[in-house]
């Protein structure tokens, strides 16, 4: 029955915006993802309240038993995220798209729109099933309405080799977390998250951590999976690019989330530790290293992702070694940390990705060469952007400071109590370099684009954008 309410309730999606007026469709579509907002944030900001666990949904019946849909602490803290970004995103694509009403075909816009709002109703769908069938019916539907949104411009060749390539790796990415159910039901004879407690309860099962890692880390973009991510980014619409960056890419750190949070065995948990702690160390640098790089304002902001990726996952690294030392405070705060950048990043990537999109519209080119004074012609655009780069590089008083400073104290405090020491260490090192190279990168991102002299006619002759794209911005600018 819930699979048939689903394909119905698509249906209705679907009719609803490709039957409505050209100019009409942003606001269907608008007005789905408002009430799926309102529907899940208000549960969300009670559970978070110290509310007990709301489940939506029970025994929902699969080939791979039975599923549920539920509202948890974890969960409600994603559905805010993807509630806040889902919104502000709608609102910034009524003028970012408005410009191609007259190039593209009216179903093209449609099927534009069908497949956004698809996307942020897929992924609450995502951070509410328990696993299962029903957590991947609901992986793949956000799959492939990313790979549509991709399409956009899918008469540009190095467009449809992105959006060809993204299908390819999510789908390698798929065959993990399959293995990994299947797995999971061999040994539990089920296949929610709650079933993992069983699973790691019986032994060395470390194989199957391994396999949602690769499938859940597919999607986050780590190290050496993130190929695609610098590749898709740049080549989908900047208000698609701001929603599969600052929140899409975190239902991988979703995924691993509630994988080790299932672990008892402190060995199991050490282990996992390790290769969270190592994996975030590595894609942080990796990615922080090619984004000061870049020639390329989207490209540079992909790779920063990659960054924060890496700076989330030494969080959790840090946070799942302390819990293996029995050590509650030192895990408090590094997961906490984690989790806060999580939300922070989901706002400053979110609103740079949104003024690389104005810059794109006005200038009609994302290469930093190109661009120069931008600030005395786009003032508002300048200022929003100067917040969310002062965020991005961990200054005080901004929401990207405090996140990593929470980092900081867990590893400081990890030192300090000599549990776990070198792998503190570790990971304060290369939280300070990724720290430092994102102050280099931005630095010259930000001072390129709107400082200076305009090196091309189209920045002289640009001006700023509409009121409604301004009041996009301005969603996750205040989160700032």
């Amino acid at each position: 029955m819930f699979y048939l309410l689903s394909l119905l309730a698509l249906a209705l999606l679907v009719s609803s915006i490709f039957l409505a007026p050209l100019r009409s469709k942003v606001w269907v579509a608008f007005g789905f993802v408002a009430i799926a907002a309102i529907a899940v944030a208000a549960p969300s900001i009670g559970v978070l309240a110290g509310a007990e666990e709301i489940v939506l949904a029970r025994e929902i019946p699969s080939m791979l038993g039975m599923g549920s849909l539920s509202i948890d602490p974890l969960s409600a803290i994603f559905l805010l995220i993807i509630a806040i970004a889902g919104v502000a995103t709608m609102l910034y694509s009524h003028g970012y798209v408005g410009h191609y009403l007259t190039k593209k075909s009216s179903a093209h816009i449609s099927l534009h729109y069908t497949a956004l709002a698809t996307l942020i109703l897929s992924m609450m769908l995502v951070v509410m099933a328990d696993g299962g069938f029903l957590f991947l019916f609901a992986w793949e539907l956000m799959t492939i309405a990313s790979f549509i949104l991709i399409l956009f411009d899918a008469e540009r060749a190095e467009v449809l080799r992105a959006a060809l390539a993204y299908l390819i790796m999510m789908h390698v990415g798929f065959i993990f977390l399959v293995a990994g159910f299947v797995g999971l039901e061999s040994i539990s004879n089920d296949t929610s998250f709650s079933a993992l407690a069983h699973c790691f309860g019986q032994g060395k099962n470390l194989a199957i951590f391994i396999l949602f890692l690769l499938g859940f880390g597919m999607k986050a973009g780590i190290f050496p999976m993130h190929v695609w991510l610098p590749e898709a980014h740049p080549a989908a619409p900047s208000h698609i690019s701001a929603i599969m960056s600052g929140v899409m890419i975190k239902t991988g750190v979703y995924g691993v989330l509630r994988v080790v949070s299932q672990m008892s065995d402190p060995s199991q948990i050490q282990t996992a530790g390790v290769i969270i702690l190592t994996v975030g160390a590595v894609t942080g640098l990796w990615g922080v290293i090619l984004a000061a790089m870049q020639n390329d304002v989207k490209r540079l902001l992909a790779y920063s992702s990659i960054e924060n990726i890496g700076v989330i996952f030494i969080g959790m690294g840090i946070a799942t070694l302390a819990k293996a030392a029995g050590n509650m405070p030192i895990m408090a705060l590094a997961m906490c940390g984690a989790l806060l950048h999580t939300v922070n990043h989901s706002l400053f990537k979110s609103l740079l990705f949104f003024g690389a999109g104005n810059l794109y519209s006005k200038m009609h080119t994302t290469l930093l060469d190109r661009f120069g004074g931008v600030a005395k012609h786009m003032p508002i655009t300048a200022i929003l952007f100067l917040l969310a780069t002062m965020a991005i590089c961990a200054l005080p008083p901004f929401n990207g400071f405090v996140g990593e400073f929470l980092i900081y104290l867990g590893m400081l405090g990890s030192v300090r109590d000599g549990i776990n020491t070198l792998y503190a260490a570790g990971g304060l090192m290369a939280l300070a370099l990724i720290g430092g190279l994102v102050v280099l990168a931005f630095t010259k991102l930000y001072s390129t684009v709107f400082l200076g002299s305009p090196r091309h006619h189209h920045v002289a002759e640009s001006d700023e954008v509409d009121n409604l794209r301004v009041a996009a911005m301005a969603i996750p600018a205040l989160g700032i």
